[in-house]
């Protein structure tokens, strides 16, 4: 009637920004949710949802851009971390800064204390001055394509395999650990020189029987709060 017509867009074709799919996902899986979660959540707003194999899809995409994006920002943060010792003058004799350390392991489940027997857990190295992440990965005991065709007694078809530990839950900090403090020099040209930690002795032991920097001896200093926390119990 008005001799007028206009096209609407769901997403506009002349800016660059994250396509809606992605955000989709890429939003479930910041609150810890997956396929199931999405599909319900669009469902009840009355929106077609994503299949499975684009969901998954996205999810890789996703994935590996987080990593990516993980690595660099961990890189930035040694590189500040870095100069921050030299300025402070705290730099050994091969020319090497030596950093202080904050370490600290998380699991997927445990009751405290009492039992370890989560299926993945995570450990992380922090900066003492920048308070920023150094170091971080990921243990875990569990596939479920693997397990799933060791439930019927076949060969798993090829996949990106999620177990990528099979040592007991409590040892999955220290092992995480050892491997930041082997790696410092290759990654970043620094040595870790005094760790902080909550007091678990099999973290340090870890870390001096490794003797990773040779004629060094990494210092271990107590963690205040862990300290405050544990005085009823010693």
């Amino acid at each position: 009637m008005c001799h007028f017509q206009e096209t609407l867009w769901t997403e506009d074709s002349e800016y660059e920004k994250i396509p809606v799919n992605t955000a989709a996902v890429s939003g479930i899986m910041k609150i810890g949710g997956g396929v199931a979660n999405l599909e319900e959540f669009l469902s009840t707003l009355d929106i077609p949802p994503l299949s499975s194999n684009t969901y998954q899809k996205e999810h890789d995409n996703i994935a590996t851009a987080w990593e990516k994006v993980a690595e660099n920002e961990m890189y930035c943060a040694a590189t500040e971390e870095k100069h921050l010792a030299v300025q402070a003058g705290e730099v050994g004799g091969d020319g090497i800064p030596m950093l202080t350390v904050v370490v600290d392991g998380c699991w997927a489940k445990r009751s405290y204390r009492t039992n370890y027997s989560s299926l993945s857990g995570a450990a992380a190295i922090v900066g003492f001055r920048t308070k920023k992440v150094l170091y971080m990965t990921v243990r875990s005991r569990y596939c479920m394509v693997c397990s799933r065709a060791a439930a019927v007694n076949k060969l798993p078809g090829k996949h990106c395999c999620s177990k990528n530990w099979h040592g007991s839950s409590s040892s999955m900090e220290a092992n995480i650990i050892q491997e930041g403090f082997q790696k410092s020099v290759a990654m970043y040209g620094v040595k870790y020189a005094k760790v902080i930690g909550d007091g678990d002795s099999n973290v340090y032991k870890t870390i001096l029987d490794s003797r990773f920097y040779d004629e060094l001896q990494v210092e271990k200093l107590e963690c205040q709060n862990h300290l405050f926390r544990n005085f009823c119990l010693k």
